[in-house]
């Protein structure tokens, strides 16, 4: 019966390696340096390279591929935030590279063992969701959060008086807590309400600039606190929509502001704000605007849209797109009507009924009727907008949704 030979004691002392496991690395750890034409060297982190090695092996080569593969994703709901992340950490790569002119096949030429890293490459961009201190800095602070902040304060150093201390003066009151219940939410309205006594005092002294400044900075609060407050009430709304339709009232030539920080501001936070606080607010605030301040709130919502989408951020860029729709309508330009429409489509109906009532009432049926047909394509609200359409054509028309 054959015997199982010893092993040599040197061969019981020494480590096996079978047993030795490589732990995964840290995907914003520095995974490889590469040399550039006229450039500095580019350090790739292990982000960097599986990006890469999944571009190449699964997209043909393609970032755009990739990127359509997350938006997908982001599109779909549950892990909208992650791949929200990845394709912030994906647009930033591919910046650096195209800005070194690294390709991507260089990248995978210097991996050594590329089966290994391509499923783990795989695992990392495709399936798994990382932990917070795996994130890149590009998936730490994403265009959403860089667009978000600016949009509540970021015009803010160019007013005539900055908000800045008026805002950390009525924050300061509601710092006592990380969540405010319902019931809560009457004590909160108090004090918001409390805080327009002391606008509406500063306006009897007709200090404008002061009284725009606590204006501005009570809206960016109350949009804050709705993050950590129920307002199944709607106190904090009702609070809000009073703030805001003082801050529209205000003569701003009286505040001393300039007309260009005062609507980027007002335009961006418009497209911003999430919660419907705004809805409706400003039905009819742009036709009272001058041809030349429209022709400033049409070109900066226009800048802004193309922004959105290269940024990836396709539900701010429909809210700019509705927002530019009512500017156009408030503001009759009609030579405007249909190639804006062309580009609204189907996907929601209320601003395709918008631009055809205003040409409606103004005696402009046909321009109505070329409205539908620019618009009317495959999306989400095409039946109804083909019903409208065919009404009009018709020769009954009432903008409401329920007739």
């Amino acid at each position: 019966m054959p015997t199982r030979r010893s092993s040599p004691a040197t061969d019981r002392s020494a480590p096996s390696r079978a047993v030795v496991k490589k732990s995964t690395p840290v995907g914003c750890a520095r995974a490889l340096v590469l040399s550039a034409e006229s450039e500095q060297p580019v350090e790739l982190s292990y982000w960097d390279l599986w990006f890469a090695l999944v571009a190449h092996a699964d997209f043909e080569g393609s970032w755009e591929r990739v990127v359509d593969h997350l938006r997908q994703q982001k599109n779909q709901g549950g892990s909208s935030r992650l791949a929200e992340r990845k394709l912030s950490h994906l647009r930033e790569l591919e910046r650096r590279l195209r800005h070194a002119e690294v390709e991507i096949s260089a990248i995978v030429a210097q991996v050594d063992s590329l089966p290994v890293e391509l499923r783990r490459a795989r695992n990392q961009v495709l399936t798994r969701e990382p932990r917070e201190y795996e994130w890149s800095d590009a998936m730490r602070h994403t265009p959403r959060q860089r667009h978000y902040a600016y949009a509540l304060r970021g015009f803010w150093p160019c007013f005539p008086v900055s908000p800045t201390s008026y805002a950390e003066r009525l924050a300061s009151q509601f710092h006592t807590r990380r969540w405010f219940s319902e019931n809560q939410s009457f004590g909160l309205a108090r004090k918001l309400g409390a805080f327009l006594d002391d606008v509406a005092s500063l306006l009897q002294q007709a200090q404008y600039a002061q009284a725009q400044a606590m204006l501005r900075a009570f809206l960016t609060v109350v949009i804050e606190l709705m993050e950590v407050a129920d307002d199944s009430f709607g106190c904090l709304g009702d609070s809000f929509r009073d703030g805001f339709a003082k801050y529209l009232a205000l003569p701003r030539d009286k505040t001393g502001i300039d007309a260009t920080v005062f609507f980027h501001d007002l335009l961006t936070l418009l497209i911003w704000e999430d919660y419907g606080l705004t809805y409706e607010q400003t039905d009819g605030y742009f036709a009272g605007l001058t041809p030349q301040e429209g022709d400033l709130c049409i070109d900066y919502v226009q800048q802004q849209i193309q922004e959105l989408q290269d940024d990836d951020l396709d539900y701010q860029a429909e809210e700019a797109l509705t927002l530019l729709g009512q500017i156009v309508a408030e503001q009759h330009r009609f030579d405007q009507f249909e190639e804006l429409a062309r580009h609204m489509g189907t996907r929601h109906w209320k601003r395709i009924v918008v631009l055809a009532d205003r040409a409606v009432k103004q005696r402009k049926r046909p321009l109505a009727v070329i409205v539908f047909e620019a618009a009317l394509s495959p999306g989400a609200h095409e039946g109804f907008l083909r019903k409208k359409y065919e009404q009009l054509k018709k020769g009954k028309w009432s903008p409401d949704p329920r007739r």
